[in-house]
């Protein structure tokens, strides 16, 4: 079941929480973006709207409760290194990648304090339960609830009074209710990702009625196929490692913006990377920004910059290296903190993940026309991309070469909308916030074109009133945000209601 008033009520959770949707449960913080069970990982979910963080606990050797996954550090650290037997002083000393450092229990319910989020706390191992019980208790923090594997755990802390929302992880092979032994659990998780191939069509309509009464959690899942089988499941919530995924972009049919990701999905990849644009396509965004340049053997490559410096570590022009040089370089070592597996890539591979999935807008930086244009028909993505350069010759050619293509004007280069459009018979007239009066994207549909927003900003009544503009299209830095106003508004409320901070 979803939540409802009453279960909130009961557990003094937020009210703002019964939107309708599953909540987002950040596994072990967003994972896939920054090292696990880290403030930073925290951070980073709550900038994508995860009402919840799931995270693990252990105890110190002197009795710490110890946000990590593994009491054995390898993994995580590199480090021969063991959370039971060492103390806080030696366990907060370890150095994770990224500038990361293992955090106790205190700071991440400081954290999601601030940012409204909640903590679903998983305990690892005996005895951490009735420490982050009697932390939360002391705290007076009231968004958060305790689960396991292990129901001797949970059952002691039901006997021990707790008046937090207990939850029993279930594993594969186990029937729910039988693995339950009778424990009152409020909530029932089912980790099942590793089931099968299809787990979700193992939640029968069966099981989900034997299961009433109890709130459901499903496993942490990131694969779009099985998630858009779950997200409309009467569940309480999903665990990811992606949980900018559990909710995806849904244009809203009276009035279907079109949503274009400036450089892809910058704040959570490297820009115009392979990763940023894999992240736009997952949210069910329908475009992703991209910068061409071509190298010194003639290659066609993704980045915005001339030179290599600010988003490599590379440096020097573009045009003075070969392709086999820049892919050479690490283009993620800057945006993660650390060494990165994330390259420059050509155009032709951003081509071949977007077909079928989402479009391009493709900026001409410094990129021969012929070229280009060649390398888009061939991967019949065409009718799929639009286009704009700053070289205005380069755009009347390629008009000529093909009156089908698509082709973007900016509205402040030109005295008027009118002129915009018959510059280059432009079909997309763009509306920079900084330089344009918006009052005239009303005058494209009269002209025939479509207009779109470029904005850069990140204030959440800026991009509310994009909305109240009605563009077709909105070329944005923060296409996450702009999400939630146009798909979600009651999350959006929850997060407004308790905080006020910008992510």
């Amino acid at each position: 079941m979803t939540l409802t008033k009453d279960w909130l009520e009961k557990f003094g959770w937020p009210e703002t929480l019964a939107t309708g949707h599953p909540l987002a449960i950040a596994h072990r913080g967003a994972c896939d973006h920054a090292p696990e069970n880290t403030l930073k990982a925290f951070q980073i979910a709550a900038g994508v709207f995860a009402e919840m963080w799931e995270l693990d606990v252990h105890l110190s050797a002197d009795g710490v409760c110890v946000v990590t996954h593994d009491d054995d550090l390898t993994r995580v650290a590199g480090q021969d290194l063991r959370v039971s037997q060492s103390d806080w002083k030696t366990i907060s000393a370890v150095q994770l990648p990224e500038g990361q450092r293992i955090s106790r229990l205190e700071e991440v319910m400081d954290l999601a304090r601030k940012y409204g989020c909640g903590l679903y706390i998983e305990i690892k191992d005996e005895g951490a339960g009735l420490v982050a019980l009697k932390l939360l208790q002391a705290a007076n923090f009231r968004f958060a609830c305790l689960g396991s594997f292990n129901v001797e755990w949970i059952a002691d802390l039901r006997e021990q009074g707790c008046e937090y929302p207990l939850s029993v992880l279930v594993p594969i092979g186990a029937d729910p209710l039988e693995y339950l032994h009778g424990t009152a659990a409020d909530i029932v998780h089912i980790c099942w990702r590793h089931a099968s191939e299809r787990p979700d069509l193992l939640l029968t309509g069966d099981l989900m009625q034997r299961l009433r009464g109890h709130q459901i959690i499903l496993w942490d899942e990131d694969r779009i196929e099985i998630l858009e089988n779950l997200l409309d499941k009467p569940i309480m919530g999903i665990c990811s490692n992606r949980p900018e995924l559990l909710k995806p972009y849904r244009q809203d049919p009276n009035q279907p913006i079109e949503i274009v990701c400036h450089r892809g999905a910058n704040n959570l990849a490297p820009e115009n990377t392979l990763e940023a644009t894999r992240i736009c396509i997952d949210q069910r965004f329908q475009f992703v920004e991209l910068d061409i340049r071509t190298t010194l053997d003639g290659e066609l490559v993704v980045i915005h910059d001339a030179d290599l410096d600010r988003t490599t570590n590379g440096n020097g022009p573009v045009a003075r290296h070969t392709l086999a040089h820049i892919q050479s370089l690490d283009a993620g070592e800057w945006f993660r903190g650390g060494q990165t597996k994330h390259n420059v890539s050509v155009l032709a591979e951003f081509l071949k993940m977007a077909r079928g999935q989402c479009g391009i807008y493709i900026e001409v930086k410094n990129a021969d026309a012929e070229a280009l244009l060649e390398t888009v028909r061939t991967h019949g993505m065409l009718e799929e991309c639009f286009f704009w350069s700053g070289d205005i010759e380069l755009l009347r050619w390629l008009r000529n070469q093909s009156p089908e293509i698509i082709l973007m004007a900016p509205r402040w280069k030109y005295s008027s909308v009118a002129e915009a459009v018959n510059a280059y018979d432009a079909q997309i007239i763009e509306f920079d916030v900084e330089r344009d009066d918006l009052s005239e994207i009303s005058k494209c549909a009269a002209l025939g074109v479509r207009s779109m927003i470029y904005s850069r900003r990140s204030n959440w009544d800026d991009l509310g009133s994009y909305l109240e503009t009605k563009p077709d299209m909105v070329n944005l830095d923060y296409p996450n945000r702009f999400k939630i106003l146009a798909s979600y508004p009651k999350v959006r409320r929850h997060f407004q209601a308790m905080n006020q901070n910008d992510y």
